[in-house]
């Protein structure tokens, strides 16, 4: 319920006319999370907890495939296709460099 609440909020505060820049932004964060907790080597009991409630839990609410889904469907009903893809462009690269440098702070423990 946290991640979808953050995501509305975000989306509401930066999403523009010309750029959905609030689900691109919740997008990559997730993907930078999701990133981070992959690479982590998890031992314990209660870590192994945590690791799914983060990972499906509030990252699983924050991120969305279906918002991306409408916002190009949307786009495309506008004929607006070069912005489309333009977007999922956009949003499938910045998910996985995000997801590259969140394992690389975890696996280099600035992030630990």
């Amino acid at each position: 319920m946290a991640g979808a609440t953050l995501r509305w909020g975000v989306t509401e505060a930066f999403d523009a006319p010309d750029w959905p820049w609030g689900l691109l932004l919740v997008n990559t964060v997730g993907s930078l999370v999701l990133g981070w907790l992959l690479a982590a080597d998890w031992r314990g009991d209660v870590e192994r907890l945590v690791r799914p409630a983060i990972g499906i839990g509030f990252c699983g609410s924050l991120t969305t495939v279906s918002g991306l889904s409408v916002t190009l469907a949307e786009l495309g009903r506008d004929d607006r296709w070069g912005l489309g893809t333009g977007y999922l462009v956009a949003t499938v690269l910045a998910g996985g460099a995000a997801v590259l440098v969140g394992a690389r702070l975890r696996r280099s423990g600035a992030a630990a």
